[in-house]
């Protein structure tokens, strides 16, 4: 376990909006902590999605059929099966936030994210249930 001593003030309010909604001052941290991380995973993957509709020429002359993951601009891997390509990742990269994209002459995609999604406070995350769906848009030539 991590102690993380919090400002006085900070401490207070943190205090009086747990009791405001009849929970712990735990379980509230711990609620909004785990949503700040997953918004700044779902940024990233936004982040990595203007990357890859920048690069979707190049991308397209290298991958076409096949799926790439990119990271921080770079692809890290491909493979024609999306599967095999997770497994690949998720064990080098464990739950770092990393797009997985099918490599298309279509200039829109829509794919899923191959990651959790929030269901709602203090309650697990599934992979692949209800995937978040992310539209790419590929720069028109």
């Amino acid at each position: 376990m991590i102690t993380v001593p919090l400002r006085s003030n900070l401490a207070d309010q943190l205090q009086n909006e747990a009791t405001r909604r009849h929970t712990s001052v735990e379980v509230l941290a711990n609620d909004w902590l785990e949503e700040q991380l997953w918004e700044a995973k779902r940024e990233k993957i936004n982040e990595e999605a203007e990357r890859f509709r920048a690069q979707h020429s190049e991308l397209l002359v290298q991958y076409a059929g096949e799926f790439v993951a990119m990271r921080d601009g770079v692809v890290i891997d491909h493979d024609p099966d999306l599967a095999a390509l997770h497994d690949r990742v998720r064990a080098k990269y464990g739950d770092e936030p990393i797009l997985m994209a099918p490599v298309t002459p279509e200039p829109e995609q829509v794919i899923k994210i191959l990651g959790a999604q929030r269901r709602g406070p203090t309650q697990q995350t599934d992979l692949l249930d209800d995937a978040t769906v992310l539209r790419l848009r590929a720069r028109r030539e």
